[in-house]
């Protein structure tokens, strides 16, 4: 089993050219070949989205956005969980405390004149719906521990469909369209039983 820290985390990035997801950790598994690149390497990978930002290499491979494999990462957390805690078994659902997951929004369909933008637009619309399917999938393996209060997905549902990836000065339509959408009964709901899943400290796993 590897060695977990409490801030244990990792991102996903893209083989360039094998077109292969995969995982850059803050921890190590015996198991696993890893590259160990360093925390800016990382983030400079899983953020390379095509067309906005140059691939990253590392180690002598090249890598692009994380978001191009596992936009929604959710089946690549269940899968290190996995790994981590019940490689024998894959009996992943009775450890888990609190499962939360959390969307970047539903985007929208807009039009550009620039191939190599209207590929990447192409290639994100592909992946969004991917998400949406992913997010579909995981609620329905999860679908008992979502009713027990145990699995939680959030994710803004309108008001964000004409923010393009490079439109950063629209921070205040992104903060308006998040406060509506927490301001929502049902979000609410689920935010305060998220929350009172969070504050008991119990532990679901022992080694």
């Amino acid at each position: 089993m590897a060695n977990l820290i409490a801030t244990s985390s990792f991102v996903c990035a893209k083989f360039q050219k094998a077109n292969i997801t995969t995982r850059f950790r803050s921890y190590r598994i015996p198991a696993v070949s890893d590259l160990n690149p360093t925390i800016l390497e990382a983030a400079l990978a899983t953020s390379a989205a095509p067309t906005y930002f140059s691939d990253v290499a590392i180690k002598g491979s090249k890598f692009v956005d994380g978001a191009l494999g596992a936009n929604n990462p959710a089946l690549e957390v269940e899968e290190e969980a996995s790994d981590l805690w019940c490689e024998e078994t894959g009996n992943l659902q009775p450890l888990v405390k609190c499962f939360i997951s959390v969307g970047t929004g539903h985007p929208g369909i807009r039009s550009v004149s620039d191939k190599g933008l209207k590929h990447l637009l192409e290639t994100l619309q592909k992946e969004a719906s991917e998400t949406e399917s992913t997010n579909e999938k995981f609620l329905s393996r999860w679908r008992d521990y979502v009713e027990k209060g145990r699995c939680f997905r959030f994710n803004v549902d309108h008001g964000l469909g004409s923010v393009r990836l490079e439109e950063f000065e629209e921070q205040d339509l992104v903060r308006a369209a998040t406060s509506t959408y927490l301001q929502k009964r049902g979000t609410i709901g689920e935010v305060r039983a998220c929350v009172e899943n969070l504050r008991m400290k119990e532990c679901m796993y022992s080694a």
